[in-house]
């Protein structure tokens, strides 16, 4: 099938380059090279390239030459236009552009055309933005000479006082610009550290204060030397209000954080959630308060180039949003710059629910949890590459790092602190007798420990949940549900006071919501084991390990114990909780309390958890090892016993509820996007009253 020569509006790239060679001509540009054979190809495309500028049709082209050139310039013409180094710009929109500022600024618009259609009116329509940049010192006046030899026609600068802004310097950037483009122009207006504004000077503009800073602008700009933090949220929040995109470069010790690129109609709260999420990993990090800080020392590596790098990464930014070559990708991540190796590094991060709207508890949202899809392990385990960065991520790794993964493979997560409730970032970790099996558990246990500490406080003081029996909702007071705030550890690497901060907030989850209750139910459980023990008086039985029935992992586990001669000792405390419960001892201490509803998952996790506290003691790595537990008693170590039996949800809701009451699962789901990528997380707690 023949191409329609009048629908084809041939353009030769900007970027394409050709040479000859023996074979005929070699043609390079952005998207490769190519050899066109040929002894008269060289001339040919130097022949028509001059033609090949868009202004007219294959056809027009065609009937301009003498008949007998008229099929060579079609094949070489379609040649090009396959292998992409010619465009069919037939579609592309009018623009009124002057030809010597196209010319000018032809490599941009060359760049712009290697992504979208429309290069021209596309960098019309950037040089006639209304650009606010704001900040100071040195990065601002970087900034509006990046943006001057970008294109933009005119800038509107604001320059805040807690740095020296040199006026002089960029008049002299202003003055470079006009010698080819005179067009450009630069209005002031001065803002003092509050963001109030002051009198310009002539001809400059009048800005009020800071919130009404984008008034009228297509795009606000923001650079910081210093964490200036409280001042970026307001910037934001206010472009957005008055509906200009906005980006920033804000400097915080030795990096410089870029982004994230919101448009007009974006999120508001993109920037915040981006910062929550980075200081939810470094809670030491200055500015981590979501206050300005003025005074914190500018780093020594900002300086000379470093600062050019910076202001030119958020001009290219603001460029590739306002010509549409982002696509509107910019507004979930940021980008990392290290001003002393010059490394940069995308950071992507999920909306934090703290830098949303208020939403309130509403036990509506319940009546959908029993008959929700279920998420397995495995696919729990692929969502969770969603929420994975070492500088922004809801989890900061997931990594066998260097453990002994003999008899156990062990798998760790480091899990972050949203809301400040477990005194810093924290490691959960999985075990399993392969590396796919102890991942998925790290996964599972991270999203339960996430959301244990995900409390949004603007819900209120009582939260919604379900009886356990009844299905009924059941208003319970937040403070039985989420922990008090944690005090910070000295060092995020300190396990032992993170795991003190957050044990008191058990969560269980489950593949589906009766599996996630029924692991409620058993946490709250086993939660009152050592409690309950304080008013025990008669001994409890032992469970004699070689006759006793167990299933293959169990009896598996049993034999490496023995393998490494270590002698256990499981007591029945079944009778202290009404349900299943066992307590697990070696020579040295008792390693767990483990309960279950089923008597076989009680003995299993049991012994599990006593092989990986010898892995974890004769491999000298105590971070993976169970939380401690007090010793059983002697006294309370009887003799030889029966196994007891499997009890249903029902009699454990019983024993939990001796004293009265009602046990009701709490969906913790205060991050409503983890929520739904594990949507089954809760707490059992027993309501009185």
């Amino acid at each position: 099938m023949e191409a329609n020569v009048e629908r084809i509006r041939p353009r030769l790239r900007g970027d394409v380059y050709v040479m000859r060679v023996p074979e005929g001509a070699y043609i390079r540009s952005n998207l490769g090279g190519s050899i066109l054979k040929g002894a008269s190809t060289y001339e040919w495309i130097q022949r028509i390239a001059p033609m090949l500028d868009g202004t007219r049709t294959l056809g027009e082209l065609c009937a301009s030459v003498p008949e007998s050139s008229r099929s060579g310039l079609a094949k070489l013409t379609m040649l090009l236009l396959g292998k992409g180094y010619v465009k069919n710009v037939l579609e592309d929109r009018p623009h009124t552009l002057p030809a010597d500022v196209a010319k000018t600024y032809a490599a941009n618009i060359a760049f712009i055309e290697y992504f979208v259609e429309s290069p021209e009116l596309r960098f019309e329509e950037y040089r006639d933005s209304a650009l606010v940049l704001a900040g100071s010192g040195p990065l601002l006046q970087a900034l509006a000479n990046s943006q001057l030899r970008s294109g933009v026609r005119a800038l509107s600068l604001a320059p805040f006082a807690e740095s020296p802004f040199d006026r002089d310097r960029v008049a002299e950037h202003l003055a470079a610009a006009r010698e080819q483009d005179p067009e450009q122009r630069i209005d002031y207006g001065y803002l003092d550290a509050e963001g109030q504004s002051s009198a310009p000077d002539a001809g400059g503009r009048q800005f009020g204060p800071v919130d009404r800073l984008a008034d009228g602008a297509a795009m606000v700009l923001h650079v910081a030397d210093r964490p200036m933090i409280g001042r970026a949220r307001r910037l934001s929040r206010s472009a957005a209000a008055a509906g200009a995109a906005s980006a920033q470069a804000v400097v915080v010790g030795d990096d410089a954080w870029i982004g994230p690129v919101t448009g007009k109609d974006g999120d508001a709260t993109a920037w915040e959630s981006a910062w929550r999420r980075l200081r939810a990993l470094a809670p030491d990090l200055a500015g981590a308060d979501l206050d300005d800080h003025p005074e914190a020392p500018v780093s020594e590596f900002l300086r000379g180039p470093t600062v050019a790098l910076v202001a030119n990464q958020l001009c290219f930014a603001a460029f590739r949003h306002l010509t549409g070559i982002d696509q509107d990708t910019g507004a979930d991540h940021l980008v990392r710059f290290d001003l002393e190796t010059l490394e940069t590094a995308k950071h992507p991060f999920l909306p934090h629910p703290l830098a949303r709207p208020a939403v309130p508890d509403d036990p509506a949202r319940l009546t959908a949890l029993p008959t929700a899809p279920p998420v397995d392990d495995e696919e729990l385990a692929r969502r969770a590459v969603d929420c994975v960065d070492p500088r922004t991520g809801v989890f900061a790794e997931i990594t066998e790092r260097d453990y002994e993964q003999l008899p156990l493979f062990v798998s760790e997560v480091v899990v972050s602190d949203p809301v400040g409730l477990a005194g810093g970032p924290f490691p959960v970790y999985g075990c399993g007798e392969n590396v796919v099996e102890s991942r998925q558990r790290a996964v599972r246990h991270a999203f339960e420990r996430y959301a244990a500490v995900m409390h949004d406080p603007r819900k209120g003081d009582r939260l919604y949940g379900l009886d356990v029996l009844t299905g009924e909702p059941v208003a319970v007071d937040a403070a039985e549900v989420f922990p008090a705030p944690a005090e910070a550890p000295a060092s995020a690497k300190a396990p032992a006071a993170i795991a003190t901060a957050t044990a008191t907030a058990t969560a269980a989850s489950g593949s589906d919501w009766p599996e996630a209750v029924r692991a409620a139910v058993v946490a709250a459980a086993n939660d009152s084991v050592v409690t309950a023990l304080a008013n025990a008086t008669g001994p409890f039985p032992r469970l004699d390990l070689a006759d006793a029935e167990l299933t293959p992992r169990a009896a598996r586990y049993v034999k490496l114990l023995e393998i490494v001669e270590l002698r256990v000792q499981v007591h029945d405390l079944t009778a202290l909780l009404g349900l299943p419960t066992f307590a697990f001892s070696t020579p040295d201490a008792t390693v767990a309390y483990v309960s279950d509803l089923d008597v076989d998952a009680a003995l299993e996790k049991g012994l599990e958890r006593t092989l990986l506290a010898y892995q974890s003691r004769a491999a000298d790595q105590p971070g993976y090892a169970p939380t401690p537990v007090p010793d059983l008693p002697v006294g309370l170590r009887g003799g030889p016993g029966a196994r007891p039996d499997s009890v249903t949800l029902e009699d454990a809701v019983t024993s939990l509820t001796r004293e009265g009451g009602r046990v009701v699962a709490v969906p913790l789901d205060h991050d409503p996007l983890l929520a739904r990528m594990c949507p089954f997380v809760a707490r059992a707690v027993v309501v009185h009253g």
